[in-house]
């Protein structure tokens, strides 16, 4: 067993351990519909598929084998992200429901119905990984299906990368309106970096990006 198939295959035992885990309180609390549980049982289907879409197995006469490119599995993560944000905002209103004199959530609002079509991608050095998730958790709550994920920036000329603590936002002619949109979201938060100029690309596969270096 190498250290590369128990890097692949740990996501899949962890969060099969930790649907369960939640799966038997919901079935066990008879005020809590079986609705959820099934919501439950479709996030932690969201979460197997992008672990298997990199996994590779032969053996016993089986073989199975998986193939996605870094591109499609961080937009599958967005994705993902997104959907658990719903399945989590589902829990606390039901919680609200459940709770005496709680008062009903306010029902999502038209921006963040938009925001729910475009992906944005957070990528971030070593250095400024607790302000990726923070971002990243900004983007969910206002709608965006939004991930981060870590770089070295090697692929990047010595033209486009930035210094350290600086910020760059990145966006196609097409999705310039997001990305000023998220540039403006993000922007209490980016404050204390340098912010570099706007990367505007002829084509890009997520809506926008925000390159933290």
């Amino acid at each position: 067993m190498t250290a590369d198939f128990l890097i692949k295959i740990s996501p899949i035992i962890g969060g099969t351990i930790l649907i369960a885990v939640c799966l038997i309180a919901i079935l066990r609390n008879p005020s809590v519909s079986n609705t959820f549980a099934v919501l439950l049982a479709f996030g932690a289907l969201l979460f197997v598929i992008p672990a298997l879409s990199i996994f590779n197995f032969k053996g016993l006469g089986i073989e199975f084998s998986g193939q996605a490119t870094t591109e499609q599995v961080t937009q599958q993560a967005a994705s993902i992200n997104a959907r658990l944000e719903d399945i989590k905002s589902a829990l606390a209103d039901l919680g609200r429901r459940v709770a005496p004199a709680a008062a009903p959530a306010p029902p999502p609002s038209a921006e963040f119905g938009t925001n729910r079509s475009q992906t944005v991608i957070v990528v971030y050095s070593a250095a400024q990984k607790t302000l990726a998730k923070q971002l990243e958790n900004q983007l969910l709550k206002k709608g965006y299906q939004a991930t981060s994920v870590y770089s070295d920036y090697s692929e990047l000329s010595d033209a486009r990368k930035g210094s350290p603590g600086s910020v760059r936002f990145m966006y196609s002619d097409a999705t310039k309106s997001v990305g000023e949109s998220v540039k403006q979201l993000l922007k209490a938060d980016t404050g204390s970096l340098a912010l570099l100029p706007d990367d505007v690309r002829p084509q890009m596969s997520a809506d926008a990006q925000v390159l933290l270096f």
